[in-house]
């Protein structure tokens, strides 16, 4: 018995050395581990975030989970990794790989249940449909196409959006109040007599609430038409003298009251004359009896306006249309040879009300414009707008749908996409909306909202509801960005190549960059450096 009792103490002993050493060895090793894992985790979120910057979602997520053994419930590794996985989920949407978005989906839910209730990621077996267009875009009526066409018809719509139209804006109330904080500083720089500054303030009072400024347009319309009186003083060149052109017509809308304007227009033809500038062509409108139907007409070389309004709106919805239509196939295409064959409908509803009646589009859209092709030929045009703020009617939405008809069927048989078509469109419009739309950029950054330049190019159609804000202001942007790069006929010479042969051999011939990502890179370098410029000053500058 003695024997067996020593000879399991001895066994006991046996295996208690080596535990001790173990132990004795563990607070070092310990250490290490710690270490280790430490650096691991802190060079996965470095990775991470650059991958998501690069717009590289995938290896984004597969550089995070590979360390998920190591984080110990790190907060800030978990938000890095959710980001990454909503990011991913939208991406693999887009190239409608849905049986793989739905299983990153079920792990973004773990990390955050809230995304169940997430119009931009739950679509799919078990979550309802998405509207995929913003609600300023209309369903046009079905069109009966042809007997036996070459090529099926296609009927495009292209909606106006504002800034009511994000759902992530602040309230009502909260615009009106921070307009009218901004009407306070411009009305009383205005009395200072200090209008650069003023007109500042007015702009924004305007970008914040529309409505709210309305009372003030006319010390705007001023504060404008110095500005241009500066800048004549300044000798300014000949493509200026356009912009200022459209800056005092802007003035004269808002405020017809202001005869000076005219004067204005008067001292930049002489300007334009004696520069050998190119002068638009006069245009003629004529006015036609009210029809059976109750819609008054108006007629140009390319516009029909069917109307219930003044002859003077009419008139000045006309000149608006065929100068919109001039100078943007000037600027983007060197100009057509020919006047539109058909016509342009241009329909002027009297309210909102009326214009959501006729056309099934929400009364909170500003207008949107339709067009049925057939192999690149345009059957139709039409453009459908509501005159409850005549103002804004004239020199925003109008412009800006009058360009979308202007760019179909000027890529052949391939539609243009959406991010150039919303681009172009919306660089028509008054300096303020443009800007306001540029410096959504730094929000939509902070927010994990922009598009790689590759994603934004290859949409087939708006986005989700909750990436619109980032559609625009990145669209606007690039769009610009390009156009200023190698001049505005450049830019459509590449987009129509890059329809045709793809996007990065056209990109590399027309522009140097070697892909997408080397845009992305150069674009984002510049635009996110002025996102959050007040003023707008951007990537977007004054022509």
């Amino acid at each position: 018995m003695a024997k067996d009792g020593l000879r399991t103490l001895l066994c006991v002993c046996a295996l208690i050395v080596p535990i001790l050493s173990l132990a004795r060895a563990a607070p070092g090793d310990e250490r290490d581990n710690a270490v280790s894992n430490t650096l691991a985790v802190q060079t996965a979120m470095q990775q991470g975030r650059e991958f998501l910057l690069r717009g590289d979602c995938k290896s984004a997520v597969h550089t995070l989970e590979a360390q998920l053994s190591k984080i110990n419930g790190n907060a800030a590794y978990l938000a890095l990794l959710r980001d990454a996985y909503r990011a991913h989920v939208k991406e693999l949407r887009l190239a409608n790989q849905e049986a793989e978005a739905q299983r990153y989906l079920q792990r973004l839910q773990i990390l955050d249940p809230g995304a169940a209730m997430d119009g931009s990621v739950v679509r799919g077996a078990n979550a309802p449909a998405q509207q995929v267009v913003p609600v300023a875009t209309a369903t046009p009526k079905t069109v009966a196409a042809p007997a036996a066409p070459a090529k099926p018809e296609v009927t495009t719509a292209r909606g106006k959006t504002d800034a009511d139209y994000d759902p992530f804006h602040p309230s009502r109330e909260d615009k009106q109040k921070t307009a009218r904080t901004f009407l306070a500083r411009a009305e009383e720089e205005f009395k200072q007599r200090h209008y650069k500054e003023a007109n500042s303030f007015f702009e924004q009072a305007h970008q914040a609430d529309a409505a709210t400024a309305t009372a003030s347009q006319e010390r705007w319309a001023y504060c404008k038409l110095h500005r241009v009186v500066e800048a004549l003083n300044q000798s300014p060149s000949p493509t200026a003298l356009t912009e200022l052109e459209k800056e005092t017509q802007h003035a004269l809308t808002m405020a017809p009251r202001l005869e000076y304007g005219k004067n204005l227009l008067a001292e930049i033809d002489k300007r334009r004359e004696a520069s050998k500038a190119p002068k638009d062509p006069p245009v003629t409108v004529k006015h036609m009896e009210r029809g059976t139907d109750g819609w008054q007409r108006a007629e140009t070389a390319n516009f029909r306006i069917f109307h219930t309004q003044s002859k003077e709106v009419a008139e000045q919805a006309a000149q608006v249309a065929e100068r919109t239509r001039l100078t943007m196939s000037r600027k983007w295409f060197g100009g057509f040879k020919d006047d539109w064959n058909p016509r342009c409908d241009l329909y002027l509803h009297a309210t909102a009300q009326d214009y959501s009646k006729a056309t099934g589009v929400p009364n909170n859209s500003p207008g949107h414009s339709s067009i049925r092709s057939d192999g690149g030929r345009v059957l139709s045009r039409r453009i459908d707008l509501h005159c409850d703020d005549v103002n804004n009617m004239l020199v925003a939405v109008l412009p800006h749908e009058a360009t979308h008809v202007v760019l179909a069927g000027q890529f052949g048989e391939h539609q243009i996409p959406r991010w150039a078509d919303e681009g172009m469109a919306v660089l028509t419009e008054p300096r303020e909306k443009v800007n306001g739309h540029l410096k959504n950029l730094g929000r939509c950054r902070q927010e994990s909202q922009l598009f790689n330049v590759k994603q934004l190019m290859q949409l087939a159609d708006y986005p989700e509801p909750r990436y619109i804000t980032a559609f625009y202001a990145q669209s606007v942007s690039l769009v610009d960005y390009l156009a200023n790069e190698k001049g505005p006929q450049a830019f459509t010479e590449f987009l129509r190549e890059a329809l045709k042969d793809g996007y990065e051999a056209s990109l590399k011939k027309h522009y140097g960059y070697r892909n997408f990502d080397d845009l992305h890179q150069k674009w984002s370098q510049k635009a996110l450096a002025g996102a959050d410029n007040t003023s707008g000053n951007g990537v977007a500058q004054n022509r």
